[in-house]
Order: C-alpha cells, then structure tokens, then sequence
C-alpha cells in the first residue's frame, strides 16, 4: 500500500519543493494550502500529516487537536515559530515532531522516516477514516472521538469488513467469517439485519451509506473514501 501523507503549508514555492522531495522518495502526496483543503483530505486515511501553523483560515494547532479527537495519525509541525513556548504548545496539542524553518531538506526526510517506522510499529492494530477509529486490541470503536457500543457480532462483522476493504464480499463470505456455520445455521436475513444495525451506528447517513456498500445481488463492500 502507498504511503500517503498530507502535506499542509500556504507558501506555494515551499509546498512544491517539499512534495517533489516526498514523491522522490515514492511517497503519494496530498498538497494543501489551508485547513479547508487539508480537512477534506483527512476524510480518508493518510500515514502522516506536515502541517504548518500559521495558515490562511486558521491556527494549524487548532485543526491539529481537531485531529487528535478521532486519529493517532503521526504529525508534524512545520513552522517558522521557533521559540521554546511555541514547541511547548505544539507538542501539547498533540504533535509527534516539531521542525522549525529553515529547515535541512535531508534532516526533514529522516524525521519524517522515523515517524513513519514508529506508526507502522505502534499502530499496525488500529484502523482510521475520517471520524471514525477502531482499535482491533481493545475491540473499541470511536466516533468522532467518542466510543461506540457494538455488541460481538457487530464487531465481528466489523472486522471482517476492514480485513478487505475496498474488497466485494458475498453474503455467502460474510456468512462463514462471522458466524459459525458448522454449528448453527444463519440464513442472509440475519445477516442484513445486522449489516443495518452496524451501519446504524457508523454511518453519517444509514440510508445512504458512505463505508458500509450494498453489491446488488452479490453481497456487500467497506469502502475507505467518503
């Protein structure tokens, strides 16, 4: 899967210079100049977020704890404010590394490497997309920032849907993965009633459902872009 990572800055000559030594190193890169752009691009997953502070329709610290109410996404402040209380008040708001410009082109790129390696180590278990946010471990799902009650088969068929997302799975699949079938029999009915209850308690708008797809006449599919 590509790396992707959202690059938040308003100097144009800047934003291009870093995002083509980003695509040199084979990173997908997502370029925004304010916090209106950049927040469509969190409604989908990203690995890692450059953001600026001072941005044309606001404070990136203000849109970064923003962030931190539904993501652990690894981010990093750009940023010309380099005095001690500034990088205090970064890092409170929830930032991974802090980089003041000037800034060494090569130094920024290893920076950006360790975090990416620190994420890929630390949340391998957790699955994010725009506000929502499930922790396989802990079985708990958050929306918005606040947790979500599922009952064992909600977080079965859950699961299932993130083990292949952007995957068309057929009733029959589903079925198998989340019941067991050689002890009881679940006719499809059991399962759209529970695919409606899940989409219930994720969806924006059930009936029409951004993650939660309906294959006609096939099965279902978790789709990440909404």
């Amino acid at each position: 899967m590509d790396t992707k990572i959202l690059l938040v800055e308003d100097d144009t000559m800047l934003n291009e210079g870093i995002a083509y030594a980003l695509r040199k190193k084979e990173y997908l890169v997502y370029s925004a100049k304010n916090i209106e752009e950049a927040s469509g691009y969190m409604n989908q997953p990203v690995s890692l977020v450059i953001l600026d502070i001072n941005l044309p329709d606001g404070d990136g610290r203000m849109f970064l704890k923003h962030i931190r109410q539904s993501n652990t996404v690894p981010v990093l402040l750009l940023t010309a404010r380099d005095t001690e209380a500034d990088m205090l008040q970064g890092f409170d708001a929830g930032c991974d590394d802090y980089v003041t410009k000037p800034f060494s082109m090569a130094v920024l790129l290893r920076r950006i490497e360790v975090l990416l390696k620190r994420a890929e180590n630390t949340d391998s278990r957790f699955y994010y997309s725009g506000a929502l946010a499930y922790d396989f471990d802990g079985k708990q799902l958050r929306k918005n920032g606040q947790e979500v009650k599922l009952t064992a088969t909600e977080i079965r068929l859950l699961e299932a849907f993130l083990a292949h997302r952007n995957q068309v799975l057929t009733r029959e699949q589903l079925l198998a993965m989340v019941w067991d079938t050689y002890e009881n029999y679940v006719d499809e009915k059991t399962l759209n009633v529970n695919v409606r209850r899940l989409r219930g308690k994720i969806e924006n708008n059930p009936q029409e459902p951004d993650h939660i797809r309906t294959v006609f006449g096939i099965g279902y599919k978790w789709s990440d872009r909404i």
